[in-house]
């Protein structure tokens, strides 16, 4: 009688099919970035960064007198900052703000809600008291036994993550140089809410610059970051037209102008608040 079950039991395994699971979402599609950059005059050149692979696309066409410009064969489902460098040495890059692996948590909703499953989004809700807490984490971490001096340029919510651009600095000399010289980057940080406060994301940052250099060829860099200059190509490689303006003269406090003091200090850009109340204004209204 056993052998008998047994026996059912393979012949209704043999029947079942397995069938794999359709995958979330087509693999991504190549595609073209077109756009327009004025004023061209005083570009020298034109490329486009992936911040989650820090790779350096150049430019399959610019024209100088029109300033439209095309990228050719970009993977789509991707952020593309665009980023200028003109002839007086003045660099402008467009930064992307997007999450650590944002692209990751975007499939992972998706297979939530293909299975039924509640979405793992924080509820938390970016508030102004949110960004000043965290620009206060960024200035506490800055301040290390190595670097002498830290700013915030960015801090990005998106809800119960943030994005952080930082700029770290160390104008010490050096004991083997026998010129002054300076450390400077630019990274970004991320972090989380947990536990009813933020907490920094450890080992995810990402080193943008890191330059190690004399002082006086340092202040010669003129850098700036703009979150509004990136394009985001879907996963059919479509991407809208970008429509890009260079800024008349250098924005200190969003990158580091040329021949600028190290201990620069600016009002960092805060970004990505959507709750109408801090969480102490409401509870000052309560009382």
């Amino acid at each position: 009688m056993r052998l008998f079950i047994i026996a059912i039991a393979l012949a209704c395994m043999a029947q079942v099919k397995l069938v794999e699971d359709p995958p979330l979402s087509t693999p991504p599609k190549a595609g073209k970035i077109t756009g327009t950059i004025s004023p061209a005059n005083n570009i020298d050149e034109v490329y486009a960064m992936s911040r989650n692979i820090t790779k350096r696309h150049k430019v399959t066409s610019f024209d100088a007198r029109t300033g439209n410009f095309t990228f050719d064969n970009m993977p789509g489902d991707a952020v593309y900052d665009i980023c200028v460098k003109l002839k007086d040495g003045r660099v402008i890059e467009g930064i992307d703000l997007s999450f650590v692996d944002s692209r990751m948590i975007r499939l992972a909703e998706l297979r939530r809600k293909n299975l039924g499953m509640p979405s793992d989004e924080s509820p938390h809700e970016f508030s102004m008291e949110d960004a000043k807490e965290l620009v206060k984490f960024g200035a506490d971490f800055s301040a290390n036994d190595f670097m002498d001096m830290g700013r915030v340029l960015y801090v990005q919510g998106h809800g119960g993550r943030a994005t952080m651009l930082v700029e770290l600095i160390r104008n010490r000399e050096f004991y083997e140089s026998n010129e002054a010289e300076i450390i400077w980057r630019i990274e970004l940080w991320y972090y989380l809410w947990q536990h009813g406060g933020w907490e920094r994301v450890a080992n995810q940052e990402r080193v943008l610059r890191r330059v190690r250099t004399v002082f006086n060829d340092w202040q010669k860099i003129s850098v700036e970051y703009l979150p509004t200059w990136n394009v985001y190509v879907d996963n059919n490689g479509k991407s809208a037209a970008a429509k890009l303006q260079i800024p008349a003269k250098p924005d200190p406090a969003t990158g580091r102008p040329a021949r600028s003091d190290p201990a620069l200090t600016t009002e960092p850009n805060l970004l990505g608040i959507t709750a109408e109340k801090s969480a102490g204004e409401l509870k000052d209204l309560k009382k």
